[in-house]
């Protein structure tokens, strides 16, 4: 006989079709090592609920209206990101699943034996995620002409792209990386940095002020008086950061 394992996958289930979150969770349900934490019709719904249940793989739909799967993965922190298996009637949204660094993607209709293989493969990108897994950046390098200065990560106030570089603003100075949003988003300890926009990264201890914008965007202002944007497609993640926005 099978042991049951002591560690149980923790997976939420997004899909705007009731039948079809219900097909999933009956697969689920026969795993042995899979536990259920939750089901969500929309990916606004699920930016929330990966914060508060922090799923360990995520079964999610690639279409459904307002925010899609694609753009949902885009939005969730890369450091909390969970597993993600697409499901999805249209194979042409392959591409741009993989993309988004899925570990499978299942076409529907599939069986519980397809589902299974996808679950094998979640366990190893998993177990290679934890062996895998390095410090965040106390400091970075920036280079200029001749010499390479570093600057303390624990400095910076706040961050935006400026061309091909990044400029850290650190009080006065500002220095220029050359480094993208994106790849210094993952280096960066979640809990102290937030992105507020696709060109924006602020250290949260720096926020003084939050207002509201006529556009569902929302206006932050830092101590030192520093005026930015916080996008409407980063308040759910910031909501769980700042509190009520």
């Amino acid at each position: 006989m099978k042991a049951t394992p002591t560690v149980k996958l923790r997976a939420l289930i997004v899909d705007d079709m009731p039948l079809s979150r219900s097909r999933v969770r009956r697969y689920l349900n026969d795993e042995t090592d899979v536990e259920v934490v939750g089901e969500c019709g929309s990916a606004e719904e699920a930016l929330v609920e990966v914060e508060r249940q922090r799923p360990d793989v995520l079964f999610l739909d690639v279409q459904m209206p307002g925010l899609n799967g694609v753009e949902l993965v885009g939005r969730l922190a890369p450091e909390r990101r969970p597993a993600i298996i697409f499901i999805t009637a249209f194979d042409e949204f392959a591409v741009q699943a993989f993309a988004a660094e899925a570990v499978d993607y299942l076409l529907k209709p599939f069986d519980h034996d397809r589902l299974s293989q996808a679950l094998a493969k979640v366990r190893v990108y998993l177990s290679r995620r934890q062996t895998t897994e390095v410090p965040y950046l106390d400091r970075i390098a920036v280079k200029s002409v001749g010499r390479i200065d570093y600057v303390n990560a624990g400095l910076i106030e706040w961050i935006e792209t400026a061309g091909n570089y990044l400029s850290l603003h650190c009080g006065k100075e500002a220095h220029l990386v050359r480094e993208t949003m994106s790849q210094i988003e993952t280096q960066l300890d979640p809990r102290v940095f937030l992105r507020i926009h696709r060109s924006t990264i602020v250290r949260i201890d720096t926020v003084q002020s939050v207002e509201p914008l006529f556009n569902g965007d929302r206006a932050v202002t830092l101590r030192d008086g520093t005026k930015l944007t916080l996008s409407r497609s980063y308040r759910e993640r910031a909501k769980t950061v700042l509190g009520e926005l």
